[in-house]
């Protein structure tokens, strides 16, 4: 039989001491489809290969799909596993910045770092001095930090928390709250304030809002 994408799940699933009951709850997939997909005839769909591979960004994608190549995104010189990296305009921590790649993120260059929340779908890198905390400063998002993110799902804002902003102009990095003077629009506020004034986005401005899942500092010298 050839070999199929239910088959190299089993593999991939084997190698990570996954059972079926787990990789249905992580990935959200329905009761009983990997059993179903093993049948005679029979395999795991595109969409919810597509959910798989969400699910665990340490997966191959061409290996999981086509067989070949490697069944891990590993990086062999620092064993971790590897994530997407837009890069080539960084996210600003004051005015927004172009993210024209972010609908081509399979085209993106890879970046490998050490534990990192499984959640984390790919990375950007901050700019700017108005998400300094001074008062707290281990919620700061420093200049160069790399910052994890995962698209929202649920459409769930928790209000005073940090967010991506993706707009047309680009992405930004802010805490969210709610305009009380403008119930169509939502107000972005910086941790540094006094040097960088609230403002607010129209809804319909924003085309899509992604949480942050980790922040590793960069130092530069």
């Amino acid at each position: 039989m050839q070999d199929r994408r239910i088959d190299r799940l089993d593999k991939f699933a084997q190698m990570k001491n996954l059972n079926d009951n787990r990789i249905t709850k992580e990935c959200k997939l329905a009761v009983g489809t990997l059993g179903k997909s093993r049948k005679p005839g029979k395999d795991l769909s595109v969409k919810t290969a597509a959910k798989v591979l969400e699910c665990y960004p340490d997966l191959n994608r061409k290996w999981f799909l086509t067989g070949e190549g490697n069944m891990l995104n590993i990086n062999e010189s620092a064993g971790f596993a590897l994530y997407p990296l837009i890069d080539s305009s960084k996210a600003e921590c004051g005015k927004a910045s172009g993210l024209a790649e972010a609908a081509m993120i399979e085209n993106l260059p890879q970046i490998a770092l050490p534990g990192i929340p499984r959640e984390t779908e790919f990375f950007i890198q901050a700019s700017g001095y108005s998400m300094l905390n001074r008062q707290n400063p281990d919620l700061s998002i420093p200049p160069a930090s790399f910052v994890g993110l995962a698209k929202i799902n649920s459409g769930i804002i928790r209000w005073g928390e940090v967010y991506a902003i993706v707009t047309n102009d680009g992405i930004m990095l802010k805490r969210l709250f709610p305009d009380e003077e403008d119930k169509t629009a939502v107000k972005c506020v910086s941790y540094n304030s006094e040097e960088f004034p609230p403002f607010s986005i129209p809804f319909d401005d924003i085309r899509e809002v992604a949480r942050i899942t980790c922040v590793v500092p960069v130092i530069v010298r």
